[in-house]
C-alpha cells in the first residue's frame, strides 16, 4: 500500500510542477502612462526598452506581459500602432507582427536581398524566427521560409 501512496504523491507532484511550469505571469495590461506610474516599465529588461526606442520611437506601449516558461522568462509588446513582438529571455526579438510592415533593418541581409529580388515593395507582415528557421509572412499572404542563414527553403502553404 505504500507504494501506491508514494506513486500517488510522485504523480501529483510531478503534474502540479508541470502545472506550474506552463502558468502565465501577466505583468500588465495598463496603458503606458499607466505602467510608467506601477514601475511596470522599470521592469523590463533594458534590451526590450532599447529595441522599442530605437525601432518604434513614436509608438507607445498598448500591453506587456512576462510569462514564465521553462527555457525561463519571455516578454510580449503590443504597441498602440498593432505592430506585436515577442522577446526571449535576454530580451533578444523573437517575433515581429506589423501589419504597417516589419522595418526593413530588421531583416537579415541575405533575406532582404531575396525579398528584394523576387518580392519587390511588398512589405514583410511578420517575422518570426524560431530554432531552425525563420519565416516570413509578406502583406501580400505570400508566406516564406529561411535556413538561419537566410538561405530561401521554400513558400510555405
Amino acid at each position: 500500500m505504500k507504494i501506491n501512496k508514494l506513486s500517488m504523491v510522485m504523480l501529483l507532484s510531478g503534474t502540479l510542477f508541470f502545472q506550474a511550469a506552463d502558468k502565465k505571469e501577466v505583468v500588465a495590461e495598463q496603458n503606458q502612462s499607466e505602467m510608467v506610474a506601477a514601475g511596470v516599465l522599470q521592469k523590463m529588461p533594458a534590451n526590450v526598452k532599447n529595441f522599442l526606442a530605437k525601432y518604434y520611437p513614436k509608438a507607445t506601449i498598448a500591453k506587456y506581459e512576462s510569462k514564465t516558461t521553462l527555457a525561463g522568462k519571455k516578454y510580449e509588446v503590443k504597441l498602440n500602432n498593432g505592430a506585436e513582438i515577442d522577446f526571449d529571455k535576454n530580451g533578444n526579438w523573437e517575433e515581429i507582427s506589423d501589419k504597417q510592415g516589419v522595418n526593413p533593418v530588421l531583416i537579415p541581409a541575405k533575406i532582404k536581398t531575396y525579398l528584394d529580388q523576387k518580392y519587390r515593395g511588398i512589405k514583410v507582415e511578420s517575422i518570426d524566427k524560431d530554432d531552425n528557421k525563420i519565416k516570413i509572412d509578406l502583406i501580400n499572404d505570400v508566406d516564406l521560409e529561411f535556413d538561419k542563414s537566410g538561405k530561401f527553403l521554400r513558400i510555405d502553404q
